[in-house]
Order: structure tokens, then sequence, then C-alpha cells
């Protein structure tokens, strides 16, 4: 009755919450014979956070598989003595999520063992070698802490109920809350958007369908032809529901990445309505109309793979949304002609290297980093911290940061063959097209044209070109660094090596 109405049930949330009871019973219970009989069988080796649709599968299986990603939002185990809960396989703090890679034996370590027996605190070096420093926050900030447990017992706890135990009440609750957040985001967006004069009607309409959650995707299909897979058909790894396909999957991070917003997405919300209302408060009626038209490419290039069976090309679909956007511009002039943009995913063991990447927070604190190489061997290491207003002014600076670095402070010749390695593919075309006004007005068009002219100077000497993430890690992490710890460092060898050591604890050396 609060949130108006009769106060009459709807049967649906109703219907919805009494399922969920058998999806807590089958996690809580695992004494009950049914419960026994359905781990056999569908998830005999892993637990049920890792656990996969079989072909065989009954449809009352699945039903239940596709109502894990609600209990994973609300549920989570309170950490006793550590005895019952694998540490990687099962939730037990803010962050956690399932670990594809991890081998078989750290599936079943148990929480106790990431605690040391002398002390009773967290074992740091265990922590680090499982989690990402994210999730060790999470872990170390838990209410849960060891040694304020004493002796009790692990238990799965509901997080929203008072008691703990999942009820019909209180999941009948939960649904009406997320019905009610729905339409609140409905009324918050929908006026930004249709106030969009210059949006085609049918990226609207596409819009429309996506927050009423009305697309053909994967995941849709499914809970309306149950035979019809679910999962995902470019990374085969997730259920292909909207955040999955249009933010998560691995191809669309890296469109969004790339773009011109150039939105790091991994912490956006799992509700669709939720995530395009969190991206869309912080842009301007521009920065609406990009967003708009990358979701819209994105959905028609993943149609185009799932019903052709191609690949998903990460750089054409980019270029095929700057065309989109900016029809007048010819799509030849996206091929360099001063410095040349290599599609080459590895840095080579030859002449100068010199990568470079920026981490950025929504509040606008920032963090740059540059790593310079010889013929394969590091000479030295940048990193700055700063605050700036959006991502590409990051990567901006970023790259302005090493070239002064490189030129002035190393007094490399200005002849000299060296290679400028960013994963920002928005600054790489707009350096390497030798035109700022490839770059939307509100971007950092002034120190674009100061990188244009210090390149210029250097005849064919300096050379930029876009990299994939894992060919930066090494400046990403550091520029991770900087930005949380408020660093400004810059040395030679003498320095350098001592940091690589802790650079290229996680580097795969093949990149190198």
């Amino acid at each position: 009755m609060k949130c108006g109405g009769l106060g009459v049930k709807d049967i649906q949330n109703f219907g919805e919450a009494l399922f969920l009871k058998i999806v807590w019973s089958l996690m809580a219970d695992e004494d009950k014979l049914w419960v026994k009989i359905c781990k056999t069988k569908y998830f005999p080796a892993v637990g049920y956070w890792r656990a996969r649709n079989s072909a065989g599968a009954s449809r009352m299986w699945r039903q239940v598989m596709a109502r894990r990603d609600v209990f994973k939002e609300h549920v989570k185990w309170k950490i006793g003595d550590g005895k019952v809960v694998q540490a990687i396989s099962q939730p037990w703090f803010q962050s956690w999520r399932v670990h594809e890679n991890a081998s078989a034996r750290d599936r079943k370590l148990k929480v106790c063992e990431l605690i040391d027996e002398h002390t009773g605190q967290w074992n740091m070096q265990r922590l680090q070698s499982l989690f990402q420093p994210d999730q060790i926050v999470d872990i170390l900030n838990e209410d849960n802490k060891p040694e304020a447990q004493g002796m009790a017992k692990d238990r799965l706890v509901w997080h929203v109920a008072k008691n703990g135990k999942y009820s019909v009440k209180e999941g009948y609750k939960m649904m009406i809350n997320r019905q009610l957040n729905v339409q609140t985001t409905h009324d918050f967006l929908w006026p930004m958007i249709w106030k969009c004069k210059n949006i085609a009607p049918r990226v609207k309409i596409f819009l429309w369908r996506l927050l009423k959650k009305g697309l053909p995707t994967g995941g849709n299909m499914h809970s309306r032809l149950p035979n019809f897979s679910p999962m995902c058909q470019r990374c085969h790894e997730e259920n292909e529901f909207e955040t999955h396909c249009l933010f998560f999957c691995h191809t669309s991070r890296q469109v969004w990445f790339g773009g011109q917003l150039g939105i790091r997405v991994h912490d956006l919300p799992l509700d669709i309505n939720q995530a395009v209302q969190e991206i869309v408060s912080r842009l301007d009626e521009e920065g609406i109309r990009i967003f708009a038209y990358t979701l819209w490419k994105i959905w028609k290039e993943r149609n185009k793979t799932v019903i052709e069976r191609g690949n998903f090309q990460v750089q054409g679909v980019l270029k095929r949304i700057c065309a989109l956007l900016r029809p007048e511009v010819n799509q030849i002039q996206l091929i360099p002609t001063r410095i040349q943009c290599v599609d080459k995913y590895e840095v080579h063991k030859e002449g100068w290297q010199v990568i470079l990447d920026a981490s950025w927070e929504t509040s606008g604190k920032i963090g740059t980093a540059y790593v310079v190489y010889q013929k394969g061997q590091l000479q030295s290491i940048g990193m700055h911290s700063a605050e700036v207003g959006d991502v590409f002014q990051a990567e901006t600076l970023a790259l302005s940061q090493a070239i002064d670095y490189v030129y002035t402070v190393m007094n490399i010749p200005t002849d000299t063959r060296i290679q400028f390695f960013s994963d920002c593919l928005n600054l790489v075309m707009a350096v390497n097209n030798g035109d700022s006004e490839d770059i939307p007005s509100w971007r950092a068009t002034r120190e674009v044209r100061r990188i244009i002219a210090a390149m210029e100077l250097c005849n064919v000497g300096a050379t930029l070109h876009h990299a994939r993430r894992e060919a930066v890690i090494q400046a990403h992490n550091l520029a991770n660094s900087a930005r949380r710890e408020g660093l400004n460092l810059r040395g030679r060898v003498h320095w350098a090596m001592q940091q690589q050591r802790s650079i290229n604890r996680e580097i795969d050396n093949h990149y190198f």
C-alpha cells in the first residue's frame, strides 16, 4: 500500500518470489535429498555458481540457472571459522565474481586457508595471489573479519533481510522494488533521450526496446524458447542478457574503451536500466547521441556476427561508428597519412618503444604512466597524478608527458626511430589524422594540436600505434598506482630496474 494500489499482490512477482525460494533451498539446504540429487546430476564437480546448462537439462533447472544473477546481488556467505566456504567458488564479499581461470586446486580452497593460523589475520600474500586489488579492499573492509567470528560456523545470508534468511515475503518485496526502480529509471531517461533531436527515430525505438528488455538476446530468447541456448555467441562464457551483450562481453568492453566516450564498463550495475542511467546522467546532449549510436551499432554488429557466424572486429566497429556519427567524413580519412597507425597488437623487440596509459575515475582524479624500452630492455619509467575532465584528456596527457620525457629529459635525438603505443584508439586516430576536428568539442583539442606539432618536429622518427590492453598492461598497472597513491616519479634504468619485479609480476612477457 505504501507504493500505491489496492494492496493486491502482483501474481507474476509473487510467483517469482515463490520460485526463488527453491533456488534459496538449493544453496542453503544442502542436506535435503532433492538438493543432493540436483548436485549429483548437474554440478557434481563444481559449485552452483560455476554450474553450466547441459544439453539435457530440464526446463526447471534452466529456470533455476536463469535466476542466478538475481541471487548474486543479494546473497553472500557470512564467514565464521571459514571451513565451509570455498574462497574462489562461492560469494562471500561484495565484489566477488566467478574466477574462470582458477585451477582445480584453488577452486577447492577454503576461506580458513587464507587466514594466518598464528595471528588470526588475513594472509595478505595468499589474498594477492588469488584476488584483484579492488576485491582485496572489499575483503579487508568486510564486517566478518576472521578474528571477530571466533568458532562460529559459516552461514549463507540474504543480506536484505534482518534475520539473514530468504522468505517469500522478502523476495516479493525485492521484486516490487526492482519494478519501481525500473519505472523511476524510465521517468528519468526518456525526457533526456527523446529531446535529443539529432538521434534518429530508429535508434530511439531501439533504446525503448532495450530498456523494456525486449531485444532478442540469448537470455530473453531462452526464457521464451527453452531449447534456445542463452549463451553469448561471441565469448561463450556467460549467458547473454542485455548488460552482457552491450557492455560486459569482452568485445563490447573494447568498443566502449576505444570509442569517443572512453568508458570503462567493468563497474556498471547488472540491470540494464540502471547501467544506462548511470552513464547518461554524466553526459550532455552530444554525449548522449554518441552513447546511443554506439549501443545501436554494437547491437547491429552483434546480430551480424551471430547470424553470419563471423568475427566481431572491434576496430572495424569503431570506424563505422565514427562514420555514422559524422557522415561527411570520408572513411578513407581514417587511414593515417603521416604517422602510421597499424593494427599490430604486440610490442616488438626492436629500436625504442614507449608504452603508455592513463587511469581515470569519475571524480576527475587520474594517474598516467609510460615505460621506455630499447631493444626490449627496460630503460625508464614515469608515473604522474593529476586531475582532468575525462578519459580522453587523461590519455592525451599521458602521451604528452611521454613525448616530453623522451625528447627533453632522456635527450634522445629527434631523428631516432621511436614507437609510442597507446590503447586509446580515438587518440591514435586523432593524432594520426592530423586534424583535431576529429575530437568532439569538449575534448583536449589544444593538447592534441601540441602533440601533433611535437611529432612533426621529429620528422619520421616518432610513430604512434594502437595496441590492445594486454600490450600496455605494465603502463596500465603503474597508472593505477599513480592515481591511487598520488605519485609523481620518473627515472632512468637504475631506478626502473628496482620496479621491474613488481610491475612484471602478472605480466605475460610474450607482449614484450
